[in-house]
């Protein structure tokens, strides 16, 4: 997360006392590659950890740690850096941001590749392709095939396959040969945060919703590179996982969420001002789910049988790899177990990704739950709490 983050007005939950090390983590991500003296690849925010750690490299989530940053006019070159390289300005402003801040420190950060799924968005190529050639690092893009239920068979093979080329190649630029073993590794470790991710999540449906919807945001964010240190990752999450269950036992909500909140569960991309989680409960909601890192932890990645074969068919059914009707479709079942009382659909101005299915995808929610659904979009250099009276009308409407 960047040093130019405005988080001064960021209300954190402080009687959650082992959040304070994560959020400490989360501040120390950039100057924690600086010192790591290892490879750091950069990686879009969906991409697998696991597979960078099994090259012996450190991954690095981009877009959140270069991304998260409140734009305003005292910050005037945010995005300036990224448009003067060749991104359009309308681009999506998680991408302007990001390429932005990480083209102005030039050489002073230490990334050695770029890494991304390719075919989902050709804005978010650009951007990858553009640090890429003005870093003057390469960029290795892993193509995943849109899902369809009937070319599973093939989908899976191809994957595989893509797989096999990444840890060959990449691992040859490292001078570290793929090992079985090391990725089952490093799987088995990822299992362990997104056990305890979906703990957390699985905290959310009780009636006295334990955790704000501003750490619930930061913890699921950290399935994106486990902030450089699983271990250590493991260690705090299941601490706050402890003291949440302990609240949930006591029936207690978390402070700042009212008596009986309207339950609203998240979906699409998240807003680069965390002061919008703050805006949810002081209008009288609870969030109580959010799948803006959910294709990393909705489900284990299997660590038995053939190992390369059963990755690959865990990568081609996470969510975003699918037609916006059997995203919002695969969707519902993780909806329905958070039991919210409507669902609020997040847009950024310039991402092609939800915008163009908004409203399929709101319809299908409509549909298959019968729960209101309302739609917010992002902008480039609004301030966040210009949505309040949108979002405080939508709380309102659904008591």
């Amino acid at each position: 997360m960047t040093k130019s983050a405005q988080l001064t007005e960021v209300l954190l939950d402080r009687r959650l006392a082992s959040f304070n090390r994560l959020w400490q983590m989360f501040m120390e991500s950039e100057s924690r590659i600086q010192k790591s003296g290892g490879k750091v690849v950069a990686k879009w925010r969906l991409f697998p950890p696991e597979i960078i750690y099994a090259l012996g490299a450190t991954p690095y989530d981009l877009l959140l740690h270069e991304g998260m940053t409140k734009t305003t006019a005292r910050d005037a070159r945010t995005t300036a850096y990224a448009i003067e390289a060749g991104l359009s300005a309308d681009s999506c402003i998680w991408n302007l941001t990001a390429t932005s801040n990480t083209l102005s420190k030039g050489n002073l950060t230490p990334l050695n590749m770029f890494v991304a799924t390719a075919g989902q968005c050709d804005i978010s190529s650009k951007t990858w392709q553009l640090m890429s050639r003005n870093m003057h690092k390469p960029i290795y893009s892993m193509e995943i095939p849109i899902y369809d239920a009937a070319s599973e068979k093939r989908a899976i093979s191809f994957i595989k396959e893509e797989l096999t080329s990444l840890f060959e190649r990449v691992g040859r630029r490292f001078g570290h040969k793929y090992s079985e073993r090391t990725l089952r590794e490093e799987i088995k470790r990822g299992n362990e945060i997104r056990k305890l991710l979906l703990d957390l999540t699985g905290s959310l449906t009780h009636d006295h919703v334990p955790m704000t919807g501003l750490e619930y945001f930061l913890t699921h964010a950290t399935a994106g590179d486990y902030l450089q240190e699983p271990e250590a990752l493991t260690a705090i999450l299941t601490e706050i996982r402890n003291e949440v269950m302990k609240r949930t036992e006591q029936s207690k909500a978390a402070p700042g969420i009212t008596n009986d909140p309207v339950r609203l569960y998240y979906v699409g991309m998240a807003p680069q001002d965390l002061r919008f989680w703050n805006i949810i409960e002081d209008s009288g909601g609870a969030i109580v789910g959010c799948d803006t890192y959910l294709p990393l932890f909705y489900s284990p990645i299997p660590e038995n049988g053939s190992l390369l074969k059963e990755f690959a068919g865990w990568i081609w059914k996470m969510p975003h790899h699918m037609p916006s009707l059997d995203r919002a479709k695969s969707l519902i079942p993780y909806i329905k177990q958070q039991k919210p009382d409507a669902i609020i659909i997040g847009n950024v101005i310039g991402c092609r990704n939800l915008s163009s299915s908004d409203r399929i995808i709101k319809e299908t929610f409509r549909e298959e739950l019968g729960i209101p659904v309302t739609s917010i979009e992002f902008g480039s250099s609004e301030d966040v709490t210009l949505l309040e009276p949108h979002i405080k009308a939508f709380v309102e409407m659904c008591k």
